[in-house]
């Protein structure tokens, strides 16, 4: 062997030992402090949203007695004063909804209020314009930010109510944000107040 090979993998080995001896080791979880890449957290990205969503909603509700139904669409915000004619809790409680009669409706639409804990679709999100699609990544982030909303719902609005089947025949007035599909209206609620 030659002395510019021996020269050569001396300075190699040398330059692998520095590396190894320099490297640092990154803990899982922390590698936006180096990349500047931060992970999304929807939490925090809606946690102080939640008044001034429940305040645009409130301000633009329509009548929910007064709207054809056909009108009805994804995220229509609305506000609903009835009575309750059903209480019904499914998926071991955690998919809670009450059918209410709003009072002065005539027609043959049946409307459904959500009461979580699990919530369907991402009308909350789509009534508000607090934040819009381009204030997020990707379609991933604008997805878990409705469902960041929903939860801040179950928590703020829903939960500290206690609703269960004694509800049933009582007077409610509801604001939130609605879809309809067909005949069946289903209202996500911003703000209830039980009479």
């Amino acid at each position: 062997m030659n002395k510019k090979k021996i020269i050569c993998i001396a300075l190699a080995v040398v330059l692998v030992v520095f590396l190894a001896l320099s490297a640092k080791v990154i803990d899982k979880g922390t590698e936006g402090q180096y990349t500047g890449e931060v992970a999304f957290d929807a939490n925090a990205s809606s946690s102080g949203d939640w008044e001034s969503v429940v305040s645009e909603i409130t301000g633009k509700a329509q009548d929910i007695a007064a709207l054809d139904v056909a009108a009805i669409g994804p995220g229509t915000a609305v506000s609903i004063k009835g009575t309750v004619s059903e209480f019904v809790s499914k998926a071991g409680g955690k998919k809670n909804s009450i059918t209410v009669v709003p009072e002065g409706y005539s027609g043959d639409a049946v409307f459904t209020v959500q009461l979580g804990s699990i919530y369907s679709g991402t009308d909350v999100r789509d009534a508000q314009t607090v934040k819009g699609f381009a204030d997020f990544t990707n379609q991933t982030e604008w997805s878990q930010y409705a469902k960041a909303l929903n939860s801040q719902l179950d928590e703020l609005v829903v939960a500290p109510l206690a609703i269960d089947e004694g509800i049933q025949g009582k007077t409610v007035q509801i604001v939130g944000a609605a879809s309809a599909s067909g005949k069946e209206v289903t209202v996500t609620p911003v703000a209830i107040t039980i009479e």
